[in-house]
């Protein structure tokens, strides 16, 4: 089996990059631009993890995005990393009590960072 992850994020350049670096695992990887997208998608998969990008060109991620997977039961438990350029401490004591997982800086780590991150909350799959 293969792990599931769905990332999105407005920048092409990251979503392509970290598509890359995630195929190299056992891992199918879905890409979003829009929250739109993102329910598409989410209509239809349950990721193992979400990582999700707050500011998006259209709509905000967090309400876009995080309502609709607080808002669905199948989705309430997957884990949600946000990766974002906004470095707003109140922001992410919000975000971390309304269950993300991580608060990432995207200026402040590496890929490999990322990946070790992403990593620790795939299940093991036989």
């Amino acid at each position: 089996m293969r792990h599931t992850i769905l990332m999105v994020d407005d920048d092409m350049l990251i979503l392509n990059t970290l598509k890359k670096r995630f195929a190299t695992w056992e891992t199918e990887v879905y890409t979003a631009s829009t929250p739109d997208e993102a329910k598409k998608i989410l209509a239809s998969l349950t990721p193992e993890i979400v990582i999700l990008d707050l500011l998006l060109t259209k709509e905000d991620g967090s309400s876009g995005v995080l309502d609709y997977l607080h808002g669905e039961e199948r989705l309430k438990n997957v884990p949600v990393l946000v990766l974002t350029n906004l470095d707003k401490p109140e922001l992410k004591q919000m975000l971390l009590s309304q269950g993300i997982k991580e608060y990432l800086i995207k200026g402040s780590m590496t890929l490999d960072d990322l990946y070790a991150k992403v990593a620790g909350y795939l299940e093991p799959k036989k």
